[in-house]
């Protein structure tokens, strides 16, 4: 999965995006009183199944 599916996966579920200043490369996502970094490092990048469950898990979001 790339990064911006994420998003938009995200998104549907009710999250909120931050961007940072200086050029970095992650976004912070919201969700409630949970947050957690989603990284933005290229259009055609996949994040690794790990990334992914780790940034759902910190959400409080389950598949499916």
């Amino acid at each position: 999965m790339r990064a911006q599916e994420l998003k938009k996966f995200l998104a549907a579920k009710g999250c909120t995006f931050e961007t940072h200043k200086g050029g970095s490369g992650h976004i912070t996502v919201r969700r409630g009183d949970r947050k957690t970094q989603l990284p933005m490092h290229g259009q055609g990048k996949e994040l690794g199944k790990g990334l992914v469950n780790k940034i759902l898990k910190d959400l409080g979001i389950t598949r499916g």
